[in-house]
């Protein structure tokens, strides 16, 4: 019985930090940014598009979305 907690302990440790570092979002094909940073500029401007990051011949861009669902078609 004091396996099964310690189990659940550790799995509950690696729930929360992952949900609070973000390590679930997908990588980003830019090497110096991560998902997290990138969406930090986002929320932090007024923009719908924001700039990421720029390098060699390439700008990258964020944008916000919303997604709707069709609940008429499942």
């Amino acid at each position: 019985m004091k396996q099964v907690g310690i189990i659940l302990g550790i799995v509950v440790i690696v729930a929360v930090f992952m949900f609070f570092n973000k390590s679930y979002y997908p990588p980003l094909p830019i090497d110096h940014l991560s998902a997290k940073e990138a969406l930090e500029k986002l929320k932090s401007s007024d923009e719908r598009i924001v700039e990421v990051a720029t390098n060699d011949d390439y700008t990258w861009y964020i944008t916000r979305s919303q997604s709707e669902v069709d609940e008429n078609n499942q």
